[in-house]
């Protein structure tokens, strides 16, 4: 069986990307992805009150472990930061002044991405999974320490 690689983008690629948003929503969707490293499913569920407006933070509830003795499952809690992604700080504070909520589904969100990247004439597989994969390699770039990293993405 053949397993499928995730390849990051390029930075040429994720900034065509950027560039290839038309709509509000567009920008974002991809710019949260691409500035925050966030799973697909807490974006879509992310909400007003999962905002730090001062801290320029989000409060992420994301995925959890099943507890042993009560067999419920258990979110982890964590922040992740968006104060040094000014466009995505502009974006998600004046998106979530005016609404509840992003508005879209996993699977709306997931052909949201493949439609700008195709519009972004960019080639290969491009899901809102690889942004979380390119988000990784440009924090370790930028020099960011592997605890920290992992802190951020919720490992």
């Amino acid at each position: 069986m053949a397993t499928f690689k995730r390849e990051p983008l390029t930075a040429d690629e994720a900034n065509a990307l950027a560039n290839a948003c038309e709509t509000t929503r567009e920008k974002l969707i991809i710019w949260t992805l691409l500035d925050t490293g966030l799973r697909i499913h807490e974006l879509v569920n992310l909400r007003a009150e999962n905002i730090d407006w001062q801290a320029h933070q989000l409060i992420i509830h994301g995925k959890g472990r099943k507890d042993p003795q009560t067999g419920k499952l258990r979110k982890k809690r964590r922040i992740v930061p968006y104060e040094k992604a000014p466009r995505t700080a502009t974006m998600l504070e004046s998106w979530f002044a005016n609404h509840e909520s992003i508005g879209i589904q996993v699977r709306g969100a997931e052909m949201l991405v493949k439609r700008v990247a195709n519009r972004a004439k960019i080639s290969r597989p491009c899901s809102p999974h690889v942004l979380r994969h390119t988000f990784s390699v440009g924090c370790i770039k930028k020099g960011i320490s592997f605890p920290s990293l992992q802190a951020i993405l919720g490992h």
